[in-house]
């Protein structure tokens, strides 16, 4: 193999590497996690706000994130507004990432990269971006129901 062919395909070696491990990193970036192709219709799950995890819920404006479950794998952000308490995924519309409980109306990614969200569940600050997904809920006294769907 003479010098000039050596260099051509040396060359594109190097370049199929490395757009290979550029297309992961640009990848696991714009790769979010959705629970919007999940069918939770019929579903509903009780929460019982005198529990010590759900004693936030019980002041306005009080947040809280849950842990995976029938309705959503992401689990759910919670937040109290007067009488009714509001649902969303927990899961930043940018990264996929975990969001914080609410503090001052915001909920902010837990990732660090920015992204906040108001008490709609819509993005304020990029790279976030859109609406969370919500649920409808119901509460009487201290029992609140989450609906899937």
């Amino acid at each position: 193999m003479n010098r000039r062919d050596f260099l051509n395909t040396s060359t594109k070696i190097a370049c199929a590497c490395a757009l290979g491990g550029t297309s992961g990193l640009v990848t696991s970036c714009f790769s979010i996690t959705s629970s919007e192709s999940e069918d939770t219709t019929g579903i509903s799950l009780e929460f019982d706000l005198a529990s010590n995890d759900y004693l936030p819920l019980q002041s306005e404006g009080g947040s809280v994130t849950t842990g995976s479950n029938e309705i959503d794998s992401n689990g759910l952000l919670l937040l109290r507004e007067a009488d009714k308490i509001k649902a969303f995924t927990n899961n930043c519309t940018h990264s996929g990432y975990d969001l914080l409980p609410f503090s001052n109306g915001t909920s902010t990614c837990s990732s660090g990269h920015g992204g906040r969200f108001n008490s709609d569940g819509q993005a304020i600050s990029h790279p976030a971006s859109g609406t969370l997904k919500s649920y409808s809920t119901s509460l009487l006294d201290n029992i609140l129901t989450v609906y899937g769907g």
